[in-house]
């Protein structure tokens, strides 16, 4: 043992560092909080009244943002990746028909970065200021060996409430009704992986603007996962929804049957509008369709299916929300999803 005996400090964990992050974030945290949040920051456990309801269902989900860190960490901007993680986890919420509430966030982390940390805490609590959602709680742990230098990783937490006859679980879904798709942002939070190495085996850099894109690479990696919050309520209020996807890793193959209730759906492809990563990522890996399918949103960030009739009612309530939105296939026998 050393002459001055072990500290934690010397192992590689500030307890300063740690506190600094919170003093850094705290004003932001307290900004989302509303008459429901009850207590002060520093609670071991975030308090909700939830009111209001007859008979309440609460819906839970919890994410990250996988390796879209590491796409952060080399460009230098960190605080896209609080959108990322709260706009994903409100999204899954969404899906089931639920109102989201509230948002706790966990950052592990080789090295705590106090203004780094922060960022990202102030990134997710202004994504929840958008949403009206508050940040109820969270956890920063560092822990060297664990991590590396460097090294770090996001996970959200959110969770909501209907009532129970608000749920929206596709068992309603009945062959011939329409499947709306609703604009993606981009990559969102899936396929990172795949995207990234094509780059690196292509010698581009995130600084690099390939002739495809409009802006340098890692902006375009970067940009914000869509949050679909607005445009839901609003598509909600006007039409019978019957089935609702959030569509992340597995793409549209993998996540629509989740909303049809047993049916499967034919979609028509080239009916939306893909953005030009997507044409990037498939030209520089020379990817076939089907894994590009299996792996990306491709342009359709999350699905709604209505009735027919309902459908151009359904695509100008999403787009006077402020989304892109089109009408991509229709529900058929079966349990899968084939393109057209």
């Amino acid at each position: 043992m050393p002459d001055d005996g072990y500290s934690y400090e010397a192992t590689g964990v500030s307890i300063e560092r740690g506190e600094r992050a919170v003093d850094l974030m705290r004003s932001a945290v307290e900004r989302t909080h509303g008459p429901e949040t009850l207590g002060a920051p520093g609670g071991f456990a975030g308090l909700y009244a939830l009111a209001g309801y007859g008979d309440p269902v609460l819906a839970s989900t919890i994410d990250g943002v996988g390796t879209k860190v590491l796409v952060a960490r080399e460009v230098g901007r960190y605080d896209s990746l609080g959108a990322d993680i709260v706009n994903h986890c409100a999204n899954d919420v969404l899906a089931t028909g639920a109102h989201p509430l509230f948002f706790l966030d966990y950052i592990g982390t080789g090295r705590l970065d106090p203004e780094d940390i922060a960022g990202i805490v102030r990134g997710a609590a202004e994504a929840c200021g958008r949403l009206g959602l508050a940040l109820i709680g969270g956890e920063t742990a560092e822990m060297p060996g664990l991590y590396g230098q460097g090294d770090f990783e996001i996970v959200g937490v959110c969770v909501g409430a209907c009532e129970r006859g608000e749920l929206v679980s596709g068992e309603r879904v009945r062959p011939g009704d329409a499947v709306l798709g609703l604009a993606s942002s981009g990559l969102h939070t899936n396929g990172y992986t795949l995207a990234r190495k094509v780059l690196v085996d292509a010698a581009l850099s995130y600084s690099d603007q390939p002739e495809a894109l409009n802006r340098p690479a890692g902006e375009v990696y970067l940009e914000p996962h869509r949050a679909y919050l607005q445009e839901v309520e609003a598509l909600r209020e006007a039409v019978d929804v019957r089935g609702m996807a959030h569509v992340t890793g597995g793409g549209l193959v993998g996540n629509l049957p989740r909303a049809l209730g047993g049916c499967g759906a034919r979609l028509v492809a080239g009916s939306w509008e893909e953005p030009a990563v997507f044409g990037l990522v498939r030209s520089l890996g020379g990817i076939p369709e089907d894994e590009m399918r299996r792996v990306f949103n491709l342009g359709v960030g999350f699905c709604a299916v209505v009735p027919p009739k309902e459908a151009e009612p359904g695509l100008e309530a999403v787009r006077k929300a402020g989304c892109d939105a089109w009408r991509i296939g229709e529900v058929v026998e079966g349990g899968e999803v084939e393109f057209a």
